[in-house]
């Protein structure tokens, strides 16, 4: 079996698989190739001299003596210190659990050093994402800064990622809204119905998602079928391009409640009652609003700014 460079010539009662995996699992964690060889050999063929190693593995004497160093300044290996230094393997959760506590101070230090830097940037843009990593990262994040409405669309596929994320911001007293396109139940979520979501799950096949939180940011997602391809996806923390996407929202659930009321044949009462207690979901995106209104104000400042700033203080107090 060849992993890079690695020749692996013994016999394992490992499959070529689970071999192959906690080679390449201990080199994503800084392992090399060969280090990740020798002790993946070790663990299943203690003790054992690093020329037996060497021998078993295909690979030079000298360059398998050098790993074997290595891994026992990492603590992965011990070494006998007679004679024959017979080399032992460290048990594999110990050395999973020092590697965690190594990364765990290696973060926190790295962490408090960025932490001092004075970010830069301009999220007025709009971003585009290219993995379901990176748009699910950029998904939770935004839904954990929410503060007061998150309006989202989501097919059925993201439901399961996302909905923690949304039960947590609902238990902050968040407002969330769900339009989604099969049956499902959220703690602390309102849940619309997609009315005609057969025939749109049948045209699109894959997972849609449309995420916009207190008409500051959203988030657009398409995602295949096989859950690893983003076939488009964007992100903006622009308040100027969010709040008209948290009224479209807002207005298309808004439609879809409308709609399923006329299917039951509703009383106009009903109705009436019903489109006046979600008509407030479009002004809730106060985060945006202010935001924008912000913007405004500085720019018209010198030249009736002053006027500005009380209309749109005005406006502010009705979100």
């Amino acid at each position: 079996m060849i992993f890079s460079d690695i020749l692996v010539v013994y016999t394992t009662s490992m499959s070529q698989n689970d071999l192959k995996s906690s080679i390449r699992g201990l080199t994503d964690l800084g392992f090399t190739d060969l280090e990740a060889a020798v002790y993946s050999y070790l663990v299943e063929n203690s003790p054992a001299t690093a020329y037996r190693v060497a021998q078993e593995i295909g690979k030079p004497v000298a360059n398998t003596y050098k790993a074997v160093k290595a891994l026992h300044q990492k603590g992965a290996v011990l070494i006998d210190e007679t004679q024959n230094r017979l080399c032992q393997a460290v048990a594999p959760d110990e050395v999973m659990d020092a590697l965690r506590t190594v990364f765990l101070d290696r973060h926190r230090k790295t962490t408090d050093a960025l932490a001092r830097l004075k970010p830069s940037g301009d999220y007025e843009k709009i971003f585009s994402l290219t993995t379901p990593e990176q748009v699910f990262d950029r998904c939770r994040r935004s839904i954990e800064q929410a503060v007061s409405i998150i309006l989202v669309d989501a097919y059925p596929g993201v439901i399961k990622t996302i909905k923690p994320w949304l039960e947590e911001a609902g238990s902050r007293g968040v407002t969330v809204v769900l339009q989604a396109y099969k049956p499902v139940s959220i703690w602390g979520v309102e849940v619309i119905e997609y009315q005609n979501s057969a025939e749109m799950l049948e045209r699109w096949r894959g997972d849609w998602l449309i995420v916009v939180v207190d008409g500051a940011e959203y988030l657009f997602a398409f995602i295949g079928e096989d859950g690893r391809t983003v076939h488009n996806a964007i992100w903006c923390g622009s308040a100027f391009m969010a709040l008209p996407q948290h009224s479209n929202l807002a207005l298309s659930f808004r439609a879809s409640i409308l709609e399923d009321l006329l299917k039951r044949d509703a009383s106009r009462k009903k109705i009436e009652k019903e489109l006046k207690r979600v008509a407030k979901w479009e002004t809730m995106g106060r985060r945006g609003y202010e935001k924008l209104a912000g913007t405004v104000i500085n720019s018209d400042k010198g030249d009736g700014g002053d006027k500005t700033e009380a209309k749109l203080s005005e406006n502010i107090s009705e979100y």
